[in-house]
C-alpha cells in the first residue's frame, strides 16, 4: 500500500522574520584615524611635485631634445625606405612633433 505523502506546516513569517533573512548592504570600513607623521610629511613633496610638474613643461637639456628628434627623424625616414632627398622634411615633421609632445611647441 502506498502511503500519503506528507505535507509540510506552513511557514508563518512575521515582518521581522522576513526583514532578518534580506541581506543588507555591508557596512563600510572604518577609516583610518590618522595618518604618522612619516606618511604626512612624504605625501607633501610627492602633492607639490605634481603641481609644478603640471604647471610648465618639463626642462629638457639641448642635447637631450637634438637626440630625440634625431631619433624621430630617423625613424620617418625608415617609414619611406630611407628614399634620399626628404630628409630636411623629415627633421622639421621630427622637430614639430617632439616639441608638441614636451610641450615647447
Amino acid at each position: 500500500m502506498k502511503e500519503a505523502p506528507v505535507s509540510k506546516p506552513a511557514v508563518r513569517t512575521t515582518k521581522k522574520a522576513a526583514d532578518a533573512t534580506e541581506t543588507k548592504p555591508a557596512k563600510k570600513a572604518a577609516a583610518p584615524k590618522a595618518k604618522t607623521a612619516a606618511v604626512k610629511a612624504e605625501a607633501k613633496p610627492k602633492a607639490a611635485a605634481a603641481k609644478k610638474t603640471m604647471a610648465k613643461p618639463p626642462m629638457v637639456s639641448p642635447e637631450e631634445l637634438q637626440h630625440w628628434i634625431a631619433t624621430a627623424a630617423y625613424h620617418r625616414a625608415e617609414k619611406r625606405g630611407f628614399a634620399p632627398g626628404h630628409e630636411a622634411q623629415d627633421w622639421l615633421d621630427a622637430e614639430t612633433e617632439v616639441k608638441a609632445m614636451i610641450g615647447h611647441a
